[in-house]
């Protein structure tokens, strides 16, 4: 499976031509792979090499919820995690070198307030979203769309150049459980 530098990206549906809720076992029979054993490893490869690498992480949160994933890396651009219990794409992150746009609209080296005519913006964590404006028939609605900057704090006039550093798309929550496996 090679990867779509210039797909478009589809909250809560797909990034680089690949779909949320592949199953891993179809992604291992169609893509090209490595498999590392830590994530400094991947430093010492060679991104460049048109191949996956793939790291099985085994992980307990400081409150004490395990976290069992596989992470599949591809030239420094994309990252699939996979949940290593229903082998189920569930996150699909896309950073620099990544060519598609987010609504035809956002993409990496954007700057964020492109948009602010028409969206606001929610900030949660370190991340923004975008939100319909009042004049929007789903207005106050968010897009399941994690957005990165180059700023970790929220948008405003005094923090207006904030550029797009990066997208993360995912499986709403209600629907990791609850999804058919797509083969």
């Amino acid at each position: 499976m090679i990867p779509n530098l210039f797909a478009e990206i589809i909250p809560a549906q797909s990034a680089a031509g690949i779909a949320l809720g592949l199953n891993f076992n179809t992604f291992k029979a169609v893509s090209d792979f490595q498999i590392i054993h830590d994530y400094e490893e991947s430093d010492n490869l060679s991104y460049e090499q048109n191949k996956w690498l793939v790291l099985h992480r085994n992980l307990v949160q400081p409150s004490g919820h395990p976290i069992s994933e596989i992470c599949c890396y591809w030239n420094k651009s994309i990252t699939l995690t996979f949940n290593a219990d229903t082998n189920r794409l569930e996150f699909i992150y896309v950073g620099e070198g990544y060519q598609g746009k987010l609504l035809g609209l956002l993409g990496i080296g954007d700057l964020l307030d492109s948009v602010k005519i028409q969206y606001n913006f929610h900030f949660e964590g370190d991340r923004h979203y975008l939100e319909y404006t009042q004049d929007s028939s789903l207005a106050g609605e968010i897009i399941p769309v994690e957005i990165e900057t180059n700023y970790r704090i929220a948008y405003s006039e005094e923090y207006s150049d904030q550029i797009i550093q990066g997208f993360l798309i995912y499986l709403p929550p209600i629907e990791r459980n609850d999804l058919n496996i797509i083969a």
